[in-house]
């Protein structure tokens, strides 16, 4: 974004433009450097853009261009709505100033865990639920039942992951072997952004869900396979979500609830 440098006056940071309810930053704060804030915040609380714009009620195009810098001007409003979703000072998200994190109060109690809840070590092996792949998408999953979520299967796998909303698929197609092959299953980490030539788990809104590679997200999505040559291409609004996958479990990790 060019700025003009011969202006007598520049705001020192950024201020709330009470007639069109804009976010207008000066060059100190610009907005790829806003972008890049909420990209780190975003992954410091293991949040992905599809969670971050169903919880907002912004769209994942929207978001997205903040993220990259590629917007003009964002609305205060949704400054203000971004920051309270994900606890974080909304003076650092729009213009940098002071921590990330909000202040606690010293004399605060530690959030108690739930009744009945067990701790886990993410860098140790733990219990990740199967969720079939025609489940809809994760944020709706809702841990009602004791230790197993409603909605998904009675299976799980003893699998590594500091990703709290992880779950694994099973693998039913051959487009992705020999990396997937069809019986083993796939550790899904919602929390972590996919990047081209990450493998993917893909929900389209025609409710079709499948395990592709992610080619290109530039003006419309791109998904290849490991043994295919054929490139499929979606428009941004013909899918609900694209969530990262870390790597294929084996199907001897994976055990049943009852």
């Amino acid at each position: 974004m060019a700025f003009d440098l011969s202006m007598a006056e520049i705001e020192p940071q950024f201020k709330f433009e009470s007639n069109h309810s804009l976010l207008m930053l000066s060059q100190n704060a610009t907005m790829v450097e806003l972008g890049e804030r909420l990209d780190a915040a975003m992954k410091a609380r293991s949040v992905s853009i599809s969670q971050l714009s169903t919880a907002v009620k912004m769209s994942y195009q929207g978001i997205r261009k903040i993220v990259r810098g590629e917007t003009k001007d964002m609305e205060a409003a949704n400054c203000k709505k971004i920051a309270d979703y994900l606890k974080i000072n909304s003076a650092w998200l729009a213009a940098g100033e002071g921590e990330m994190d909000l202040p606690k109060a010293l004399d605060a109690p530690a959030e108690p865990l739930p009744e009945g809840a067990i701790p886990t070590d993410p860098t140790k092996p733990h219990r990740i639920w199967v969720v079939g792949k025609g489940a809809g998408g994760l944020p709706e999953r809702i841990w009602t039942d004791g230790d197993h979520p409603v909605g998904v299967t009675d299976q799980y796998g003893l699998v590594a992951s500091q990703d709290p909303q992880a779950f694994l698929v099973e693998v039913s197609e051959e487009s992705m072997i020999p990396v997937y092959t069809p019986g083993n299953f796939a550790l899904v980490e919602p929390g972590t952004e996919p990047e081209v030539e990450d493998d993917v788990l893909v929900r389209l809104s025609s409710g079709q869900t499948m395990i592709k590679r992610l080619l290109s997200q530039r003006g419309a999505y791109r998904f290849g396979s490991y043994n295919s040559t054929a490139v499929l291409h979606f428009r941004f609004e013909d899918v609900d979500w694209v969530y990262y996958i870390a790597h294929p479990v084996p199907r001897r990790k994976i055990k049943s609830h009852w």
